[in-house]
């Protein structure tokens, strides 16, 4: 399963994975969890794209040429609101109930934040794919997707 990470790093570090129908398969924090992030990835699937809400983050470099991953950064550090904003469209989405929001700690909100704007990208990506072929099941868009990265990478 092809997935993208959001990751906040600092004395608490978080992760979150999605696929690339946008589901939810990993969000956890901790003060140890940066040692297992490697494990978890490889555990859940294949990591494409690593991001952060900061501009630029070290860590987050680091763990994408760990994985050989895509490293997905904003421009500008993501604001607060524009977190909650996309976090909230996502539990609309998916039907999920606004409320969890509440419950996730500020690493957890940064971390999935992050994994939701890399999404986005891939998002862009797999409508135009879809536009031309119609509805795609999961293992045509993660094949379509590996391809466009394995042409990316000789140019």
């Amino acid at each position: 399963m092809l997935l993208i990470a959001g990751v906040d790093s600092g004395t608490n570090f978080a992760l979150s994975l999605i696929n690339l129908e946008g589901e939810l398969i990993y969000l956890n924090s901790g003060k140890n969890l940066e040692k297992e992030v490697l494990e978890i990835c490889l555990k859940n699937g294949k990591v494409i794209a690593v991001s952060t809400d900061k501009k630029e983050s070290k860590k987050a470099r680091k763990i994408a040429a760990s994985l050989s991953a895509e490293l997905i950064l904003p421009k500008r550090d993501l604001p607060k609101y524009k977190k909650i904003r996309l976090i909230e469209d996502f539990l609309k989405e998916k039907k999920l109930f606004s409320g969890a929001i509440k419950k996730l700690n500020s690493h957890e909100k940064s971390s999935l934040a992050a994994a939701l704007f890399a999404y986005k990208t891939y998002k862009q990506k797999l409508k135009k794919f879809e536009d031309e072929i119609g509805v795609a099941p999961l293992y045509l868009k993660e094949k379509f997707i590996l391809s466009k990265r394995r042409v990316s990478c000789f140019k």
